[in-house]
């Protein structure tokens, strides 16, 4: 698993659409196919239900991208502390 990632699943959830998440993330849309795929496979879960437009995300999904949105908050106070600390220093 890694940020990009975690940014893709994000996104398909705000869009609901995955062309339009991967306009939004600025890659092709089978890229970000593929690395959600991936993450799937890595934990042996569905995030999304691909069979209707738009698409959802699974009970489990959800839990998932919940996770995913605390964990790239925490990623932007870390980066906004390091820089401050950095600031200070300088």
């Amino acid at each position: 698993m890694n940020f990009r990632q975690l940014e893709y699943i994000i996104a398909v959830d705000r869009h609901r659409n995955f062309k339009r998440a991967s306009i939004a993330c600025d890659v092709a849309q089978s890229t970000l196919s593929k690395e959600i795929q991936r993450l799937e496979q890595e934990f042996d879960i569905i995030i999304f239900d691909r069979s209707r437009q738009p698409v959802i995300p699974t009970l489990k999904g959800i839990e998932i991208i919940e996770k995913a949105k605390e964990i790239r908050f925490q990623q932007r106070e870390f980066i906004q502390m390091a820089l401050k600390e950095k600031n200070e220093i300088s």
